[in-house]
């Protein structure tokens, strides 16, 4: 080729190389929808988390008290979830 306009595989090759641009720009739009809608729901469940965590601490902290109150990870695993099926359901989450 003479020129760069006569180059054909250069030519088609920027032509993919822009295509994959376009795509790549599309589903870097799509990515940062999803991580709005991802930290959206997340903040709904950060005070469910935090009274968790309350509970689990308030719970291991018994044994201070009274030794006779040590609880393991499946008697809290056991609090929370009956603690959660006393829960009634909300639609917005």
């Amino acid at each position: 080729p003479l020129t760069i306009l006569e180059n054909l595989p250069l030519i088609e090759g920027l032509e993919k190389t822009k295509a994959t641009s376009k795509d790549i720009t599309i589903q870097v739009a799509s990515a940062q929808a999803t991580e709005i809608d991802i930290n959206i729901s997340r903040e709904l469940y950060r005070p469910v988390a935090a009274e968790g965590s309350i509970l689990f601490f308030l719970v291991n902290q018994l044994c201070v008290m009274e030794h006779m109150y040590q609880y393991s990870l499946d008697s809290f695993l056991t609090f929370l979830d009956k603690a959660i099926e006393r829960t009634e359901p909300v639609d917005d989450v």
